[in-house]
């Protein structure tokens, strides 16, 4: 009887683990689906620089969080039926914190690269921005490519032009910030930087006796701006790109673009 009785306990017992491990299995299943986390929290977690405008910026009277790609992402944010959480830090750590967990995404001005593809995974592009090489007013050595050999850019350690500009011969002197560019080519410590049309106006809007000019706009290089998610997710990303149309189709993606750069940069530009 009592042989019998402990036959039942451990059949009950061994039936109960199993139970238990699809169980966890199936929990784990859930908690490793970003989107449902999201949905269940009720917030996505933003990463964003907050330094750099117009995308990420501090309003000067208010210090509220603003920016084109703030709206975006509360744009988005409303269509997910969840509140945003913005998160601010360097430009650097950003993309490593959504391979890591720390954040949901980036929404600050992101070119997807090819490189950046090998480690996360990205929405459709929003965004399709040239971009200039920006040096002082009175800089007439760089007209084109051929001109930066031996000359020295004023950029972050991971911009998307490093490549380009080291290509042609030039060499980095590393900076976290728009305005500090700006300091290092006015003091002549460097010789360019390379920015976009919005990021040059917002600097200019705001510093409008700056000695700056556009040297030249670089052929055939327009940045796709998207936002970056860890791979994998493709329920999240389905789920931004859904709001991403419906942005574009109801208009507000480019109500905001032109809010902010005063001309529509959300379509791509025919080759």
């Amino acid at each position: 009887m009592k042989k019998n009785f402990k036959r039942i306990i451990g059949s009950v017992l061994s039936f109960a683990l199993v139970l238990g491990v699809f169980s966890g299995c199936s929990t784990e299943e859930e908690n490793d689906d970003q989107l449902a986390a999201i949905q269940k929290s009720g917030k996505i977690v933003v990463a964003v620089e907050g330094t750099y405008p117009p995308f990420t910026y501090h309003d000067t009277d208010s210090n509220e969080l603003i920016g084109l790609d703030i709206e975006i992402a509360q744009a988005i944010g409303e269509k997910l039926g969840v509140e945003v959480e913005f998160v601010e830090g360097a430009w650097d750590t950003l993309l490593a914190g959504v391979q890591s967990g720390r954040f949901d995404t980036v929404i600050n001005a992101v070119t997807a690269t090819d490189e950046r593809k090998e480690t996360l995974d990205f929405s459709d592009p929003y965004l399709y921005i040239p971009r200039e090489i920006i040096v002082k007013g009175d800089n007439d050595e760089i007209k084109s490519a051929d001109d930066l050999d031996g000359k020295v850019i004023a950029t972050n350690a991971t911009n998307v032009i490093i490549p380009y500009a080291e290509e042609h011969g030039a060499t980095l002197a590393g900076i976290d910030t728009s305005g500090e560019a700006v300091d290092l080519i006015l003091s002549g410590r460097a010789d360019f930087t390379c920015f976009t049309p919005l990021v040059l106006k917002s600097y200019l809007d705001a510093h409008p006796d700056a000695d700056l000019k556009v040297a030249y706009v670089i052929p055939g290089f327009t940045d796709p701006v998207a936002i970056p998610i860890r791979k994998g997710e493709d329920r999240l990303r389905e789920a931004i790109n859904e709001a991403l149309n419906e942005m574009r189709e109801d208009g507000t993606l480019s109500a905001i673009c032109v809010k902010y750069a005063e001309y529509d940069y959300t379509n791509k530009a025919e080759e």
